[in-house]
C-alpha cells in the first residue's frame, strides 16, 4: 500500500503492526468499547514518535484524509467519554453496503 518500503527496521515493522491493532480494537469484539479505558489515541500516539523518527519514506497522500477522519473519531470519543459497541455497528454497516453477513 506504500507505507513501508520493504527496508524498515524491525522497531519501526513492530510500530506500524501495534498501530494497526490498536486502531482495530473497537471493532475486534461484540462488547462495549470504553475509549477513555481503552485511551487508544494516547496508545498511538507514541507510536508517532517512532515513525517520525524510522520512517524511510512518506505514507501514501491518500492516506491522510483517513488518518485526520480516524484520529479524529478516536479523539471525539475520547472526549464525550464514549464507550460504544463498534463492531455491531460495522458489520451492520458493512452487510447493508455489501450484503454480505460477516461474522455470523
Amino acid at each position: 500500500m506504500g507505507f513501508l518500503t520493504g527496508y524498515e527496521s524491525d522497531i519501526m515493522l513492530d510500530a506500524h503492526c501495534d498501530a494497526i491493532g490498536v486502531v482495530g480494537e473497537p471493532f475486534a469484539t461484540d462488547e462495549h468499547y470504553d475509549f477513555v479505558e481503552k485511551n487508544a489515541s494516547l496508545r498511538v500516539g507514541k507510536l508517532l514518535e517512532v515513525f517520525a523518527k524510522h520512517r524511510l519514506t512518506a505514507p501514501p497522500r491518500e492516506s491522510y484524509a483517513l488518518n485526520r477522519k480516524l484520529s479524529g473519531a478516536f479523539l471525539s470519543c475520547n472526549k464525550l467519554k464514549c464507550s460504544i459497541p463498534c463492531k455491531p455497528l460495522f458489520d451492520t454497516v458493512y452487510q447493508y453496503r455489501t450484503g454480505e453477513d460477516i461474522g455470523k
